[in-house]
C-alpha cells in the first residue's frame, strides 16, 4: 500500500487498548482503524487496496520538496 505500510504500525494502539479495556478494546480499536482506512479510501477513490499508490501519500519531504518551488 502506498509507499511501504507495514502491519506495525497499529502495535502500539492495539496495545494500549489491550491495556485499558482487554479483548473488547482491541476490537474497537481495530474496528475504528478499519472504518478510517476505509473512509480514507473511499474518498481518495480506491476500491481496494491494490489501487493505493505513491500517488495518493503525501510525505513531508514532498511538502518540504514543494515548498522550495
Amino acid at each position: 500500500m502506498g509507499i511501504g505500510w507495514h502491519r506495525s504500525e497499529i502495535g502500539r494502539p492495539v496495545l494500549f487498548s489491550l491495556a485499558v479495556d482487554g479483548e473488547a478494546g482491541v476490537r474497537k480499536v481495530l474496528q475504528m482503524l478499519r472504518d478510517e482506512l476505509e473512509l480514507t479510501m473511499a474518498l481518495s477513490g480506491c476500491t481496494s487496496l491494490r489501487e493505493i499508490t505513491r500517488a495518493h501519500v503525501i510525505t513531508d519531504s514532498d511538502r518540504i520538496g514543494r515548498s522550495r518551488l
